[in-house]
């Protein structure tokens, strides 16, 4: 059994259909006229296009042509099959009929709709790698920023307890001093004239230490004020100096 030479062309292919019609009219002039602007949608245009090209082919240069022809379409095939590789893989007949039903679905090919899965799930994978790798980052930005801010509060911590121990010592060599001056600590309570000395007396030292100790609500430090501590200090010594003296008492 001879096999025809026109196997090669499909009739439910319209691109290819019109592919060779193009091809033709460009060095035969009655193809140009026979199939122009037609629509190779239909089954019998293919039939009628390879009538045509079967009563053509009692010509040598028709068939040179023809020959040339599929010769330009297998190249184009080859050139179209370039970025693709045959694979032969063994699918599960639940997975083979899910993938004919998605197919069917898409009205795609099962080789495009199996392609066009695996895609979108490349892609799938790629988002949620740059979604995880901006969680990572952003997690790690945070991690460094509290690492920062503790650092910060550790060491204004350190700066406000040093100054604060720099403060006593300076005011336990001074009262020892003056202790030693006077014989003793002298505990007796002050004259109601005294307290205005008193307090001008206090606000230098206060004045002092108080700007160092601003950054202590970087560590949130919940206890009494210096200035609150002096204060209460200072209205004992008021309410002591203003109380009534008992006679006899020093």
């Amino acid at each position: 059994m001879t096999t025809s030479p026109h196997t090669w062309i499909d009739h439910n292919n319209p691109a290819q259909l019109k592919w060779i019609a193009n091809y033709l009219s460009r060095t035969q002039p009655d193809f140009s006229l026979a199939f122009m602007g037609d629509d190779f949608a239909h089954p019998e245009r293919a039939d009628h296009l390879i009538t045509e090209i079967k009563n053509h082919m009692d010509s040598p240069a028709f068939r040179e042509q023809y020959g040339k022809l599929r010769n330009a379409w297998r190249q184009k095939k080859v050139r179209q099959q370039r970025d693709k590789k045959s694979a032969t893989f063994v699918l599960p007949v639940a997975t083979l009929t899910t993938l004919e039903k998605l197919a069917k679905k898409h009205n795609h090919s099962k080789v495009k709709e199996l392609s066009t899965v695996i895609s979108d799930a490349w892609h799938d994978h790629l988002r949620a790698t740059e979604i995880a790798h901006k969680a990572n980052s952003t997690y790690r930005q945070e991690l460094k920023n509290q690492r920062a801010s503790y650092e910060q509060r550790e060491q204004a911590y350190q700066r406000v307890v040093e100054k604060l121990l720099a403060a006593v010592a300076e005011q336990i060599d001074k009262r020892c001093a003056l202790e030693a001056k006077i014989g003793g600590a002298d505990s007796s309570p002050l004259e109601s004239g005294d307290i205005a000395t008193y307090e001008a007396l206090i606000e230098p030292h206060k004045a002092a230490i108080e700007p160092h100790l601003t950054n202590l609500t970087l560590v949130r430090f919940k206890g009494e004020s210096l200035s609150k501590q002096l204060a209460n200090l200072v209205q004992a010594r008021k309410k002591a100096a203003e109380a009534p003296k008992i006679p006899g008492e020093p």
